[in-house]
């Protein structure tokens, strides 16, 4: 019996193995593509320059001198995505909260636009910190000048969330004697330029200066205790604990001071070279205790907030009846 079925033609048999032909050689040229974006490197394979933390042994991205390279590297993981992502993110958070801030700050009869322009420059110092942060970790593999540059910005951030973290609880702490508020202010910008000076100009970065740097910066940390020693001295303990919420402020310094510790330390890939090189590192670690301390402050500066247009305001205000 001839059977009735027809015949597959030759011309698509071609056709469809062609078609396969073709599908296979792209998802090769594909999988190569993908596998040169992603190559990471160790510690003996990257330039001298790249080398900061021996401890940390691979998932390097090698020196790309392509700025589109440095973004590809946001779309895989290597040894700085969680130091990428762990500033980005907080950073948008900080932006948007900024935007929406009449609907995230509580509002008193006595609110005015003062109160959302102060508490608004702690958020965009915040933002403007964790996004120089971010952008540098994600531009560091560019090259050394690039890097370089990038540092420079990152310490910039510091010192810019720094001043405004400051400026903005002090508007509050001294909000019935702005005489006060305007001293401290002033010593906070001046500590502030000077050390944004020092982070940008070349002349202050190099070894002879360090010492001269790290003094700098660490009597801009400390002039924060000089308007908490007025406070004291002035309002008493117990109203400069709640003006300024000193707990939440303490807080904020108990997780800064940690975090550069354990930065300092290289805890706790020093002990255990390699097996923290994508997650837990303490330069991610002190990120997030960044953040956190971040949150501190602005906890503390709502509380303060809050604190003024209830207790000090009325206050006042009999005081003028």
């Amino acid at each position: 019996m001839i059977s009735s079925r027809p015949k597959r033609s030759t011309r698509k048999v071609t056709i469809d193995t062609a078609f396969q032909d073709v599908v296979e050689q792209n998802k090769g040229e594909t999988i190569r593509s993908l596998e040169k974006i992603i190559q990471l490197y160790n510690w003996n394979e990257i330039p001298d320059w790249q080398k900061d933390n021996e401890h940390i042994i691979s998932g390097y991205v090698k020196e790309t001198n392509s700025f589109f390279s440095c973004i590809e590297s946001l779309f895989y993981l290597h040894n700085e995505s969680v130091n990428v992502y762990s500033h980005l993110i907080p950073a948008v958070c900080f932006l948007m909260t900024s935007l929406l801030n009449k609907t995230i700050v509580p509002k008193f009869r006595t609110t005015t636009v003062l109160d959302y322009l102060y508490i608004d420059l702690f958020f965009l110092g915040a933002f403007t910190c964790l996004i120089l942060s971010s952008t540098f970790h994600c531009f560091k593999s560019h090259s050394l000048r690039i890097a370089t540059f990038g540092n420079k910005l990152d310490y910039l951030g510091i010192v810019v969330l720094i001043s405004t973290s400051m400026i903005s609880l002090l508007y509050y702490g001294f909000y019935d004697t702005p005489s006060l508020f305007y001293v401290f202010a002033f010593i906070t910008l001046s500590f502030g330029l000077a050390c944004a000076t020092v982070s940008l100009k070349d002349k202050f970065r190099s070894r002879e200066c360090r010492a001269y740097r790290a003094t700098l910066f660490v009597c801009f940390g400390l002039s924060a205790v000089l308007p908490v020693i007025c406070g004291l001295y002035h309002y008493g303990f117990y109203n400069t604990w709640h003006r300024i919420q000193l707990k939440w402020v303490l807080l904020e310094g108990v997780f800064y001071i940690f975090g550069a510790f354990l930065y300092g330390i290289r805890f706790p890939e020093k002990y255990t070279p390699g097996k923290y090189d994508i997650w837990g590192h303490s330069h991610q670690l002190f990120h997030i205790l960044v953040v956190i301390a971040a949150l501190c402050h602005f906890k503390a500066l709502m509380c303060s907030y809050e604190h003024v247009h209830m207790f000090v305001i009325p206050s006042m205000l009999n005081i003028l009846r």
